[in-house]
């Protein structure tokens, strides 16, 4: 039960960090670059953000099979 708890937390951490790379993508990228160079690399704070749900999906999934 404890391994249930702890990857849901993990989950649960995953997804608030998504949530904040995602929406400050733009504040996260250096400001002196160019604005192509600050787009592009702001999909990329995007992507990482995407990938972070995509984790935290696979951390609930455990926890269920490691539920019973």
């Amino acid at each position: 039960m404890s391994t249930v708890i702890f990857l849901l937390c993990l989950a649960a951490l995953l997804v608030l960090l998504g949530r904040w790379g995602r929406k400050r993508s733009l504040d996260l990228v250096p400001s002196n670059l160019p604005i192509a160079e600050r787009e592009r690399r702001a999909k990329v704070v995007r992507r990482g953000a995407v990938g972070a749900y995509a984790v935290a999906a696979v951390f609930v999934a455990f926890s269920v099979a490691a539920f019973f």
